[in-house]
């Protein structure tokens, strides 16, 4: 596929470089931005990303909080490789085309890999024991520094009254295909109440906000994590809310969207438990995070069940779908995940 925009657009940040384009290609699994891998002439690898403005409505504040992320941690030595954006040819960190699209460029951390589900159970271990220090690495930074670059973006109770408003504007066969998936959340709302009741007494912390397995980036071997990746919404939060959404990715059985008779794997959470508290924050916990973190998991899980009906209702306007029906599986997944991880109390 003749990709001449994206190439043009990334000749323009590696202009700085010295060097251009020899190979670009699209790069599959985000939700939210597009994005593409590219290899430039001197065999070096880039990262570059056309910027969803309609989710991150001001990417000039994402960039900055993502400099001064960086800036700390490298200053901190922190051991994992940090994100390093590129300047364009006019000296800023955004490129805006003609045709009103926002880019940006990152170093690519290569050699690397991804991965959309574990290949082993270890990998969960030491992605957990990654963010353990990712967490104790950014728990002196200065928090008044770092501006919420979604506004809202883990207040359950306006995830909560966004669900509600769908269901009145939803789309009438679809508020029809949901039916009984609205019915099940009505009946597993006790587990966002009690997480509300608790959110007041946890201590606020420096967060990720969305540690889903992509994120993690393992080397060659798949062995160990040497990048944690896409920090547009690190933010102030609960750090449940971070092992929350570790556990809904990681204990997931399939992708995020197939059809499985289990959705829920108990043993990668145990690993995920047993890294996390091998790791550097396990001394920085509190008693009331440490005994809340299934709790934790349930409301995230349920509050991702109550996003992708939401958007299905209304339409697919916030996710990538790849056909009508593609959020409301996500939907249905998250529910019957809830359910298995209940059944663990």
């Amino acid at each position: 596929m003749n990709r001449q925009l994206e190439r043009s657009v990334a000749n323009d940040f590696l202009k700085s470089l010295g060097t251009k384009v020899q190979r670009i290609s699209l790069l599959k699994g985000g939700l939210i931005h597009k994005t593409f891998l590219v290899e430039a002439m001197n065999d070096a690898y880039f990262v570059l990303q056309g910027v969803n403005t309609h989710v991150f409505s001001n990417p000039n504040l994402v960039v900055l909080n993502q400099l001064r992320i960086s800036q700390f941690l490298t200053q901190n030595g922190y051991p994992k490789t940090c994100l390093t954006l590129l300047k364009n040819a006019d000296g800023s960190y955004l490129l805006q085309d003609q045709k009103g699209q926002t880019w940006r460029m990152f170093h690519a951390i290569h050699p690397s890999k991804s991965l959309e589900v574990l290949s082993k159970h270890s990998q969960a271990f030491e992605a957990a024991k990654a963010l353990s220090e990712f967490h104790f690495f950014l728990k002196d930074f200065p928090m008044d520094q770092l501006k919420e670059s979604i506004p809202g973006f883990l207040d359950f109770k306006k995830r909560k009254k966004d669900y509600q408003h769908s269901l009145k504007v939803a789309i009438p066969y679809r508020f029809t295909q949901a039916n009984q998936i609205i019915q099940k959340l009505g009946e597993h709302e006790g587990v966002l109440n009690r997480y509300l009741q608790l959110l007041p007494k946890l201590p606020k912390r420096i967060i990720h906000a969305d540690p889903k397995l992509s994120n993690f980036l393992f080397n060659a071997s798949g062995e160990g994590v040497c990048a944690i990746i896409d920090w547009d919404t690190i933010m102030t939060g609960s750090i449940l809310y971070d092992l929350g959404d570790m556990i809904r990715s990681f204990c997931q059985v399939g992708t995020e969207d197939s059809q499985q008779e289990k959705t829920f794997n108990p043993q990668i959470l145990k690993e995920l438990l047993t890294g996390y508290f091998e790791g550097q924050m396990n001394d920085c916990l509190s008693e009331l995070e440490r005994e809340n973190i299934l709790l934790g998991a349930k409301a995230v899980i349920y509050i991702q069940g109550l996003r992708f009906l939401s958007d299905y209702l209304i339409g697919d306007q916030y996710y990538w779908v790849e056909d009508e029906n593609h959020n409301l599986r996500r939907a249905r997944n998250q529910l019957q995940m809830l359910e298995e991880i209940c059944l663990l109390d």
